[in-house]
């Protein structure tokens, strides 16, 4: 984990509408309760995954998987400590897991959003409106539904990573009910991924082919050249 002395507490990811001084623990928002696990891959593995828009077509078929995603293109954003891959899918039904909590029926607009930052805060936001009010982040809907998924990855050495998590939602702060589907949705989903994600780790420790990187990769291989510079910095410097 590094040199405790150099951590610097300003750098600590702020979470808004839950530690933010201006709103702390803002009431009209609702958080499940907090998830770990440990999955036998190395961190960086996990980054990826949360950064790959594509995999979830394709490992959570009955649950986030959404109509119309298949051949949408990405918006890539660099920060400075992360990247950002987003995108809207417009008039589209929603994933099973999120259409029983929506405020509204139907097909809607819907904002894929997934965010990494320095050196393994991820949270992915999915962002709901009614079906062609969507589409301008400055301006949604007052009846929009957000949902963010907060998740941490710490390693623990270069085969194990200890992953923690918790979602937070803008509406229905005090139903429990919605929280535990949140949870467990969230959880199944984990689980699904830790099943991928371990077989991808021993694959590329034991691969015998080169390594092809796809056009839907370019978010993670972005953020994985940031940790690198930041790591050959370090080193440098010591």
């Amino acid at each position: 984990m590094g040199d405790a002395d150099a951590a610097n507490p300003d750098d600590i990811f702020t979470i808004e509408n839950y530690d933010n001084p201006e709103n702390y623990d803002n009431p009209a928002w609702g958080r499940t309760a907090g998830g770990s696990m440990d999955i036998a891959c190395h961190y960086l593995y996990i980054v990826d995954n949360l950064l790959d828009a594509s995999h979830v077509a394709l490992v959570h078929v009955s649950s986030f998987a959404g109509a119309g995603t298949g051949n949408l293109p990405l918006d890539i954003e660099k920060l400075d400590d992360g990247v950002i891959v987003s995108r809207w899918v417009l008039d589209a039904a929603p994933p099973p897991h999120d259409a029983p909590i929506l405020p509204f029926p139907g097909d809607c607009d819907h904002k894929q959003h997934y965010e990494c930052r320095l050196p393994s805060t991820a949270f992915n936001m999915s962002i709901y409106t009614r079906a062609g009010t969507g589409g301008d982040d400055a301006n949604l809907p007052d009846d929009s539904f957000i949902n963010i998924s907060y998740n941490f990855m710490t390693p623990v050495d270069a085969d194990n990573t200890r992953y923690f998590w918790f979602q937070h939602r803008n509406s229905q702060p005090d139903n429990e009910e919605i929280s535990r589907q949140m949870f467990e949705g969230a959880k199944t989903a984990f689980i699904e991924d830790r099943e991928v994600l371990t077989e991808v780790h021993h694959g590329m420790k034991e691969s015998r082919t080169r390594h092809i990187n796809l056009g839907i990769d370019a978010g993670a291989m972005r953020f994985r050249k940031m940790v690198e510079r930041r790591i050959a910095a370090k080193v440098l410097r010591a």
